[in-house]
């Protein structure tokens, strides 16, 4: 009989933030109505074009205009919460600002709804900064699986307050470990590596 084969302890994943999964669902809701209002106004700008008289045809394409940004807010709604999932909320925050703008030209309820999602990447962000630089997260915050890499340099963290235990620094990033009570070590989220 064959020894089981032993397997490398994985870190544990933790939920995903409330914040992001509410961010989720308007980047749903906003790709349902991109599509929607893509369809009616592609519809109603060629109706136009074709048989109203000439005076009208500013309208038929300027609906055609808006049916191509609508589908085009639809396609983009993925790759938005692509970024939500691998937690890269300012990067998801800055595309989301470009579609919400043309979806308040082209269709006030698809602004409003990613005017929505926008501003709740706000708490996400402040989470993520505040982690790099060593405080503690908001109260009822569940933080993200991995912590991102830094674009600057991060100042050293403040000494923890000294009724609490000391985390050991990872030798590889120099970055406080999270202590990981299934497996009774600690693990560096940046280096993805039990220290």
């Amino acid at each position: 009989m064959a020894a089981p084969t032993a397997y490398p302890m994985q870190p544990p994943v933790a939920p995903e933030p409330a914040e992001a999964q509410s961010i989720k669902s308007m980047l749903e809701i906003a790709k349902i109505l991109a599509i929607i209002f893509g369809i009616l106004f592609l519809l109603g700008g060629i109706a136009l074009a074709v048989f109203v008289p000439f005076g009208i045809i500013i309208g038929g394409f300027w609906l055609l205009i808006g049916g191509v940004v609508a589908i085009i807010v639809y396609l983009q709604m993925d790759s938005i919460q692509q970024k939500v999932n691998t937690r890269q909320y300012e990067a998801a925050k800055t595309q989301t600002l470009i579609w919400m703008i043309l979806g308040f030209i082209f269709g006030i309820l698809l602004g409003i709804i990613l005017l929505i999602a926008y501003i709740k990447f706000d708490p996400l962000i402040n989470w993520q900064r505040s982690q790099m630089q060593g405080g503690a997260p908001p109260a009822g915050f569940v933080p993200p699986y991995a912590a991102p890499t830094p674009a600057a340099p991060v100042a050293t963290p403040p000494p923890p307050p000294a009724a609490a235990p000391a985390a050991p620094f990872c030798s590889k990033c120099g970055r406080p470990t999270t202590y990981i009570a299934q497996y009774g070590r600690y693990y560096c989220y940046t280096d993805n590596l039990y220290v």
